[in-house]
């Protein structure tokens, strides 16, 4: 399933559209703006759960909350 990309004046103009399209298909949709992926949209199914975002943070800094424990 790949995703998609649109300009974020066409998502902009129609994200009822693009957001049902989204949830129904379940393909993310890449915004441009000025010509640069900008932001992603997903399902919502597609997201990962705050556990694990908790746990990437955590991984990421690590010596910044063990030098923040001593």
């Amino acid at each position: 399933m790949s995703a998609l990309t649109m300009d974020f004046a066409e998502v902009r103009d129609n994200f009822s559209e693009v957001a049902d399209e989204v949830n129904k298909s379940g393909r993310s949709v890449t915004v441009l703006r000025n010509n640069r992926p900008w932001v992603v949209i997903r399902p919502a199914s597609a997201a990962r759960n705050a556990v694990d975002v908790a746990a990437d943070f955590m991984d990421e800094y690590v010596d910044v909350f063990e030098e923040l424990a001593e």
